[in-house]
């Protein structure tokens, strides 16, 4: 009898945990339900306030002022190019024609320093090598 008693107790207990769970659940759809009528009305809100037509019109004017301005900066960019370029390209003849009136020849004079670095360094290679050969040469006697 108290087995039996006991049984029921634990069902008992059981079916409250779920009844409470259900409760829980339909709590929370309640207020699931109450925020989706909140943004029900906040978006009828919204869209009486906006007016599609203008809001098109603003957009295609700003899409045309964008490739306004783009096509300005890409004039000026072409613009200032050219100038650098013609600049440079009259900078060269000038100082060549200096360097011929002088009588300098600038080809072999100027190089590029990394060139230059790199024929240092195979001149001190060959040094290296040579050294190297008179060792293992002397060793060999």
């Amino acid at each position: 009898r108290m087995k039996d008693s006991e049984t029921k107790f634990i069902k008992l207990k059981a079916e409250l945990r779920s009844l409470s769970a259900q409760m829980d659940s339909m709590a929370a759809t309640a207020q699931l339900q109450k925020a989706m009528k909140n943004v029900s009305k906040t978006l009828v809100t919204l869209g009486n306030q906006i007016k599609l037509p203008e809001l098109q019109a603003a957009l295609q004017k700003y899409q045309i002022e964008n490739e306004r301005m783009e096509m300005k900066q890409e004039m000026i960019g072409d613009a200032m190019d050219d100038v650098l370029d013609a600049d440079s390209d009259e900078e060269e003849e000038i100082i060549a024609k200096v360097c011929d009136e002088i009588g300098l020849d600038l080809g072999d004079a100027l190089q590029d320093p990394k060139m230059k670095k790199k024929n240092e360094d195979i001149d001190d290679d060959k040094d290296v090598d040579q050294d190297l050969q008179k060792r293992l040469n002397n060793l060999k006697r």
